[in-house]
């Protein structure tokens, strides 16, 4: 390897970089564990924690307009939790130099690559695809500089799919983003499928005092646990800060916590899972918030109480719960 080769390779591996920006659209955050082109912030962002979505695994040679859907020579027709984030780059970088940074960190995190195209190699129906989601006509009209790649990576039982889009702004209006000539702007849509995280808002201790009231029992949906685990994730902290203070609001009440799953895995595996997360929340609730073990009864029945089907991911979601009842 030359000097200048290496100092190369070296500068790539900084370009990206790992932190938050101030100038971050409210709510929005890196995704997929991908970083970032340095200096660049999130300008928009969307997700849906259940979509269809079509990912070009080939060239888009046209759009249609009946359908607003593209043609694609070659596609993947997926469905599951959709997050997309728009990127604003300083102006300065290059489509190309941003692109090669993004390639190089898919590399490092063992992606592996489906299909990668640029300018008019990327067919011309792809910008049409994307003018439809955050960043609207910022990347339906600045197509001249336009990269694109799509990419797939396994891990921890949950697949994800990645498109990204890079351009070079030529043209097209955007009231939120301001672009100007030349800027780099990144879209990235990243599609998780797998054992989802239900993103339901979280019940407050009102809400639980009023299910466990006309209903007799109160679903949570709050409660994350690790991929076939019974290991509580620090996300469920809300939910379980609001079990804590409606039992503290009402000492006097006994509960059932009741551990419900989907259908993956068979009714014996299932079973001994829910039963474990159930044990688990009671464990969380009586070592961090002091609620007697005595007032909460775990109990797992596993997938024989499903509340939607289980033949596609958003039924199961749906069915991945705890439960409260009254004893």
């Amino acid at each position: 390897m030359t000097i200048r080769s290496a100092a190369l390779g070296a500068l790539l591996s900084l370009a990206l970089a790992a932190p938050a920006f101030a100038a971050d659209a409210t709510g929005c955050k890196d995704l997929a564990g991908l970083k970032r082109f340095e200096g660049s912030s999130i300008a928009l962002c969307e997700k849906k924690a259940f979509a269809e979505y079509t990912l070009a695994t080939g060239r888009t040679p046209a759009f249609d307009f009946d359908t607003r859907k593209g043609v694609y020579d070659e596609k993947l027709d997926l469905e599951g939790r959709l997050s997309q984030n728009v990127y604003s780059v300083p102006k300065g970088p290059s489509a190309a130099e941003v692109f090669r940074n993004y390639k190089q960190e898919l590399a490092e995190k063992g992606w592996k690559i489906l299909f990668e195209a640029k300018q008019s190699e990327i067919g011309d129906g792809l910008q049409r695809v994307m003018e439809q989601g955050p960043g609207g006509q910022v990347f339906g009209y600045s197509e001249q500089e336009a990269r694109y790649l799509s990419a797939v990576k396994e891990a921890d039982g949950l697949t994800t799919h990645i498109a990204l889009y890079v351009v070079e702004y030529a043209d097209g209006y955007n009231p939120v983003v301001n672009p100007v000539k030349g800027q780099v702007y990144v879209r990235l849509d990243a599609l998780e499928s797998g054992e989802l995280k239900n993103q339901m808002v979280v019940v407050s201790a009102e809400e639980i005092a009023k299910g466990l009231d006309q209903s007799g029992r109160v679903a949570l949906y709050g409660l994350f646990f690790d991929f076939n685990k019974a290991t509580l994730q620090p996300e469920s902290k809300p939910t379980l800060d609001e079990i804590a203070r409606f039992l503290s609001a009402n000492p006097g009440l006994k509960v059932h916590v009741v551990g419900h799953t989907d259908n993956v895995g068979g009714v014996e595996f299932n079973q001994r899972l829910s039963q474990a997360r159930a044990d688990a929340v009671v464990a969380a609730l009586a070592r961090g918030y002091g609620v007697p073990p005595s007032r909460m009864r775990p109990a797992g029945v596993g997938l024989l109480s499903p509340v939607a089907s289980n033949a596609d991911e958003e039924g199961r979601a749906k069915n991945r719960r705890v439960e409260l009842l009254p004893q």
